[in-house]
């Protein structure tokens, strides 16, 4: 889906190597003509075209002349391409509003873990991609989605008790005066892809020469989602705090395949992608001991590992203004959602029998959207 950038149809040249970075939007492929050889330019068309006079203002010529001067067009006029992305992404949990801690007074769930959904959290995208031949290309891709966080507060008169049984037995769990939750994530996530492309050049009104591409993937897909989470209680004068904290990882590995499209006018460009990836999980959950202030130990430190099967699809559409034949600004929206999850909140357990603390959840699901801004190159 990546088309004609910055290169003249009717140039009979070849786009120097070079330059490194990355996008699931970059697809090439060449069309009727070879990528690195131009048929001679029809008459009537510019010899030289560049941003004032060529791909971007070409001369106007009938329709039937303008078909006929596209036949020995090569499209695309590129070989290489880099992306760079800023992500601006909103997360959504599927955790269940599971009650956290209550006030004993009223009854009512002071903290659930549906209050710890986190804030925007920023990141990259890179891609990097070749056209190796007419038709096939490859490229490599890294996404880093970091900083999301959220919290929750309540504040009592002594009157919070976290989940029981376990609020029960941990003298700082219950009548508290103060309680936090707390959630940190970060996920990345790279691919290598190989892609085969299907292009053609189109003339628009007055012959503005342009050329839309297809491209169909499949390739390889890694990600991996690291959490923590925090549960603290304090009571009395001065405040005497007990926490129970869970790390999780999960990791994701499997074949995707998709397809991207890219249509260009002049200037302007726009592209969207799919994707979708059926992978085999791996998740993990390991939990701090938890310790009373006059309770004292209570549970040791426990862990626990699992396997399974997961989901991975992504959506994308983006927008593209050229700057010049090389260098185009981006701006786009974004959807990734991945099931099979270790999520963090999912690890708390709050029974004190034998074994509790060693089970795990890897039942959760994570659905990211928001937008993405950048730079592209094609050389």
């Amino acid at each position: 889906m990546f088309t004609h950038w910055g290169v003249s149809a009717m140039q009979s040249r070849l786009w120097p190597a070079g330059f490194a970075s990355l996008f699931v939007i970059a697809s090439m492929a060449v069309g009727p003509a070879s990528t690195v050889a131009v048929a001679a330019d029809p008459v009537g068309l510019p010899d030289n075209p560049s941003l004032s006079g060529g791909t971007f203002a070409a001369q106007p010529l009938a329709d039937d002349a303008c078909q006929q001067a596209l036949r020995g067009i090569c499209c695309p006029g590129w070989t290489h391409y880099a992306i760079f992305d800023v992500l601006f992404l909103q997360r959504s949990n599927q955790t269940g509003d599971r009650p956290l801690v209550f006030d004993a007074d009223t009854g009512d769930t002071a903290i659930g873990t549906q209050a710890l959904q986190p804030s925007i959290g920023t990141g990259v995208r890179l891609f990097y991609g070749q056209l190796a031949t007419e038709t096939w290309g490859w490229e490599v891709g890294y996404t880093g989605l970091y900083g999301m966080f959220g919290e929750a507060t309540a504040t009592g008169d002594e009157s919070l008790e976290m989940a029981d049984p376990l609020g029960l037995v941990v003298n700082n769990f219950s009548g508290a005066d103060t309680a936090r939750a707390t959630y940190w994530s970060g996920l990345n996530m790279a691919e290598f892809n190989l892609f085969r492309s299907e292009c053609c050049s189109e003339c628009g009104p007055y012959c503005r020469r342009s050329c839309h591409c297809v491209n169909w993937l499949a390739g390889f897909v890694w990600a991996g989602l690291d959490e923590q989470a925090g549960l603290t209680m304090a009571c009395c004068d001065p405040p005497e705090p007990a926490s129970y904290n869970v790390r999780t990882s999960s990791n994701w590995y499997g074949a995707q395949v998709g397809m991207r499209g890219r249509r260009e006018w002049q200037r302007w460009a726009v592209e969207g992608w799919w994707k979708t990836a059926l992978c085999g999980t791996s998740g993990f959950q390991g939990a701090d001991p938890i310790v009373g202030t006059i309770s004292g130990l209570e549970r040791p430190a426990e862990s626990a590992r699992t396997g399974g099967v997961g989901f991975i699809g992504s959506l994308n559409a983006t927008a593209i203004y050229r700057l010049t034949e090389t260098w185009g600004v981006r701006a786009g929206y974004n959807l990734y959602w991945l099931t099979g999850a270790t999520l963090a909140p999912s690890q708390w357990d709050f029974g004190i029998d034998e074994g509790a603390g060693t089970g795990i959840n890897d039942n959760g699901t994570l659905f990211l959207h928001g937008a993405n801004l950048g730079l592209e190159a094609r050389w």
